[in-house]
C-alpha cells in the first residue's frame, strides 16, 4: 500500500498548472485551507503530517519533509527549490554507524504573512514567526522573531520590519 502512495505522489507532483496543483489539493492527505496552490515538482514525504492555512503558495521543486509535523499558517509564500525538514539523523553513538540511529523529529511552524526566498533551507525545531521575509539562498537554524527580514548562513537578523 506504502509503494502505491509513493508512485500517486511521483506523478501528480509534476503534472503542470492549476490543474496540477488541484490534483495535489484533492489526492495527497495533508489537511489544508482555501486557496492553497503547490506547484509542479514539490516533494512532501509525510503529507498527512502537513498543515497548510489559507493562500498558501508552495512553488517549485520544494521538497518537505513532515515526519515531526509542518505547519504552514495564511498568508504565506514559500518560494522555488526551498527545502522543509522536520526530520534529522541521530548521531551522538560513536560505536553505532548513523545510519543505524534512527531519527528525531521536531515540529516546523510558519506563523502568517511570511515570505520565504528561493534556495532556502529551514531546519528541524525552527517557529518563523508572523509577517517575517527570509532572504534567498538562507539556512534557517533558529526561531525568526515576528516582523523580521532575516538571511545568510546561518540566518541572522537583517533588520525588523
Amino acid at each position: 500500500m506504502f509503494e502505491i502512495k509513493l508512485w500517486i505522489n511521483a506523478i501528480i507532483k509534476g503534472v503542470p498548472g492549476r490543474t496540477g496543483c488541484r490534483l495535489r489539493n484533492f489526492l495527497l492527505p495533508y489537511k489544508y485551507g482555501s486557496n492553497v496552490t503547490i506547484w509542479a515538482n514539490t516533494h512532501i514525504d509525510f503529507p498527512s503530517k502537513l498543515i497548510v492555512g489559507n493562500n498558501v503558495s508552495i512553488n517549485r521543486n520544494c521538497v518537505l519533509n513532515a515526519s515531526g509535523y509542518i505547519e504552514i499558517g495564511n498568508d504565506v509564500l514559500i518560494g522555488p527549490n526551498v527545502i522543509i525538514y522536520s526530520q534529522n539523523h541521530n548521531y551522538k553513538k560513536k560505536d553505532i554507524p548513523i545510519r543505524l540511529q534512527g531519527y528525531s523529529m521536531k515540529k516546523v511552524l510558519i506563523e502568517d504573512n511570511v515570505w520565504i526566498g528561493a534556495n532556502t533551507i529551514v531546519l528541524p525545531g525552527v517557529t518563523i514567526g508572523s509577517n517575517s521575509i527570509i532572504g534567498a539562498n538562507s539556512l534557517v537554524n533558529k526561531n525568526v522573531p515576528k516582523n523580521t527580514l532575516v538571511g545568510g548562513n546561518p540566518a541572522r537578523v537583517i533588520k525588523s520590519l
